[in-house]
Formats: C-alpha cells, structure tokens, sequence
C-alpha cells in the first residue's frame, strides 16, 4: 500500500454549499482530512485540504469531488519565496503558526520548509518585501 499526501484547493458553487463532501471523503472513503483554511459562505467559496490515504483512495476521492462538480486545484508548493527579493528580516518567521520559515543561525538566511505549510497566508501579508506569493 502506497500512502498519498496532498493539499488541495476546493471551489464551492452556492448549490454545494451545504452539501457535506468533507464528510463524505472521510466516512465513505476512509481518507485523513485537515481542513487548512475555509472561507464559505451563501454565495460559495474555497477551502483549502490536506488528504491523506492510500493512493488509489486519495485518486478516487479527488474524482468524486470532480464528479459532485467541486472545482479541484492540486496544491503543491501554496507559496513561494523569492530569494533575490527577501532580507531575511525574520517578519514571516515569527508569524507563520507553523514555523515553517525558520532563520538559520549559519548564515542568518530564512528557510521555508513546504511540507510544513498550511497555506494560511500570514506570511505574504507579512513580508515587507513582497517576497512571498502565491504560486500561480
């Protein structure tokens, strides 16, 4: 068995949003769900997941997204950083919840560790820089 881990961006039409697809992936296929971030209202929305279950599982549950008409966006890298751009100020080090920016006590340079992230995006507002982005 061959365990998956991926982050997701779901988009919600208003007709879904009561719908419980969350729920489902987890109770009808067994799939580890942490929702990263949910911003749904009325009118729709996005929420951001991580899923983790065996491979062929985590393909099945992406479908059956696809399928109930959620817009799916595999997330791999949500942020990137820009070395030529960034001082190593430390802003998003001391905000990010996840510490995956760490400084290195080296050679004073911040490191972003990806698998860490959460795609909360407290550390693009924070840098003064505009050395954090999204990843288009």
């Amino acid at each position: 068995m061959t365990v998956k881990e991926c982050k997701v961006q779901l988009e919600y039409t208003p007709d879904l949003v009561s719908v419980p697809i969350t729920y489902r992936l987890a109770r009808d296929l067994g799939l580890e769900i942490n929702i990263l971030k949910a911003a749904i209202d009325e009118n729709g929305g996005k929420m951001i997941l991580f899923l983790k279950g065996e491979e062929r599982i985590v393909a099945e549950g992406l479908r059956s997204l696809e399928k109930a008409r959620v817009r799916v966006k595999p997330l791999g890298d949500y942020v990137v950083k820009d070395d030529a751009r960034c001082i190593d100020c430390g802003g998003c080090v001391s905000l990010c919840p996840m510490s995956a920016y760490v400084m290195s006590l080296d050679d004073y340079k911040v490191r972003l560790d990806q698998s860490k992230c959460v795609a909360c995006g407290m550390c693009i507002d924070s840098c003064p820089r505009g050395a954090i982005a999204l990843n288009q």
